[in-house]
């Protein structure tokens, strides 16, 4: 292996270390796990007054919702915004590593900490429904009678279960589409934030990627839906493959090869391109 390689799969390793003992980090799990709590109340409150348990796939609707997805994409972004700041200790490693290197290990970090956060985001989801879960293969009755009906008004559950997501996907095809459409999200908007932060030794990163948590919004206010392939948390959002997106242009595999080509240039870019000068 690469000498180089390895000195950035050890700053890597180290950032997501220091990322996942950081009270920031944690104080977000914290506001999630009472977020989703509250949000999935009547969901369990259903399940009590039906006296059926529900399957544990209700990640795909989370991610589907535009308003948990601009706290999932906003939170992760604040999450990890300190990402190589010029603390003594990062100061070092940089000195030792390099900066291309200690570039490129920050780059593989953002990927990591992003597959980490939604991995504890996807377990929080199901596990505020306790006990009212059972292991199935399928959506089960819960999940269809609250897309197909009105039960949802009844029991005052405000997230909305597409009946798009349930009559398109199985489960598995939902949660696996949505959790790596999350990751990809994340590790775009985060590498996207890094690459400006790093360059302009500013926090100017920050707000470039909080434009784009926000352009979903921006972009149905405006009537500009054509710009919707260009939007990372739209493309998150499984509604956005039904038939009235595609004439947007919006498909799997078009939002696949937007992520992974934005993906590459921001890394490409941190490793590459020398730092803007302040004058």
């Amino acid at each position: 292996m690469n000498k180089n390689f390895r000195k950035a799969i050890y700053i890597c390793k180290y950032q997501i270390r220091q990322q996942l003992v950081s009270p920031r980090l944690w104080f977000l799990f914290f506001l999630f796990f009472i977020y989703f709590y509250l949000n999935e109340e009547g969901i369990r409150f259903f399940c009590k007054e039906a006296d059926v348990k529900a399957s544990p796939y209700i990640f795909p609707f989370l991610t589907n919702d535009w308003i948990c997805q601009i706290f999932i994409s906003g939170g992760f972004i604040w999450g990890i915004s300190p990402m190589g700041s010029n603390d003594e200790e990062n100061l070092f490693l940089k000195f030792r590593a390099g900066e291309r290197t200690w570039n490129f290990g920050n780059c593989l970090a953002v990927l990591g900490i992003a597959i980490v956060y939604t991995t504890i985001l996807f377990l929080l989801s199901f596990i505020v429904l306790l006990p009212n879960i059972t292991i199935s293969k399928e959506w089960g009755s819960i999940w269809k009678t609250l897309a197909m009906t009105d039960a949802s008004q009844k029991y005052n559950i405000q997230l909305i279960i597409d009946r798009f997501i349930i009559n398109r996907y199985t489960p598995a095809q939902a949660v696996s589409y949505s959790f790596g459409l999350q990751i990809l999200c994340l590790g775009w908007l985060g590498l996207l934030m890094y690459f400006f932060n790093s360059k302009t030794k500013t926090m100017s990163g920050l707000y470039a990627a909080m434009i784009f948590v926000f352009l979903d919004i921006m972009l149905s206010n405006t009537f500009m839906e054509k710009l919707y392939p260009f939007s990372p948390v739209t493309l998150v959002q499984l509604r956005s493959y039904s038939m009235d997106y595609l004439k947007y242009g919006v498909t799997i595999g078009k939002s696949l090869v937007f992520y992974l080509i934005g993906i590459a240039v921001y890394i490409w870019g941190a490793v590459n391109i020398s730092d803007i000068k302040h004058v």
